[in-house]
């Protein structure tokens, strides 16, 4: 009788977990869905193969030496895992094509297992990496960010991550978020807020030749290796309340 109600319940807990698995989507399928105009959520999946959002539409010349396409939908990701690269850069002509987003792009709680690049991209929407995790490196640079506000706070990196010489016209939050590898955001200019509180530095910060327009806050932050201040250029104080350094931050 016992174990006749234990194969039950094992059964019953043996399907439970795999009625949950994750459902693999293939990146061509998303890009496919972008090309005609749809807008997309994608929740708990697996996204297979590399997602690259260059190849959504007709690339137009932007200069001697690029190119560009628009991506007018919005884009939403949550609790989903990337196999592969994701990128919005591309290739043609052996030039380079870069892209431009009309509306939002969100990916919230997600786990990018290669590496990910938006270097140069232009976001007109809400932009939103909040609780995401980077495996390998993450680069965010010369980025045009039009959007009052771009979210990347309790995101993780493992590797290096990037987001120097880019544009945000308002506020960035990274609240709560750690690195472990180093993080550089040399010659970025923030024209809102500069939200680090509770951020975590295990290797080298770099945050020299910033240019902050609003308040820069890094209360309550962990640098556990060296912080680099220099020449950043800012309109109001820097809050450093209850902040550890673990080397004095280099400032001049």
């Amino acid at each position: 009788m016992y174990r006749f109600v234990f194969l039950i319940v094992t059964s019953f807990v043996f399907l439970t977990c795999k009625g949950t698995e994750k459902k693999e989507i293939n990146a061509s399928s998303i890009i496919s869905e972008l090309k005609k105009g749809n807008h997309i959520h994608y929740h708990d999946k697996i996204i297979v193969d590399d997602l690259n959002f260059s190849t959504v539409s007709e690339p137009f010349l932007m200069s001697a030496a690029a190119f560009q396409q628009e991506i007018k939908s919005n884009i939403f990701f949550s609790d989903c895992i990337f196999l592969g690269k994701v990128s919005s850069n591309g290739k043609k002509d052996k030039m380079s094509i870069k892209s431009r987003f009309n509306n939002n792009v969100i990916f919230i709680n997600c786990d990018f297992r290669d590496e990910v690049d938006f270097s140069e991209a232009i976001f007109y929407g809400l932009l939103n990496f909040s609780k995401s995790k980077f495996s390998e490196n993450a680069t965010f640079d010369a980025m045009t960010v039009w959007s009052k506000d771009a979210y990347f706070s309790e995101m993780k990196a493992e590797k290096r991550f990037s987001m120097v010489y880019s544009l945000f016209a308002d506020n960035l939050y990274f609240i709560s978020a750690s690195f472990a590898d180093r993080v550089s955001f040399q010659e970025t200019t923030v024209n809102g807020k500069f939200m680090c509180n509770n951020c975590i530095f295990k290797n080298r910060a770099e945050f020299d030749l910033m240019k902050i327009n609003g308040k820069a806050f890094f209360n309550y932050a962990a640098f556990e290796d060296r912080a680099n201040f220099l020449g950043i250029r800012k309109l109001e104080e820097i809050d450093f309340i209850n902040t550890k350094f673990k080397h004095d931050p280099i400032f001049e």
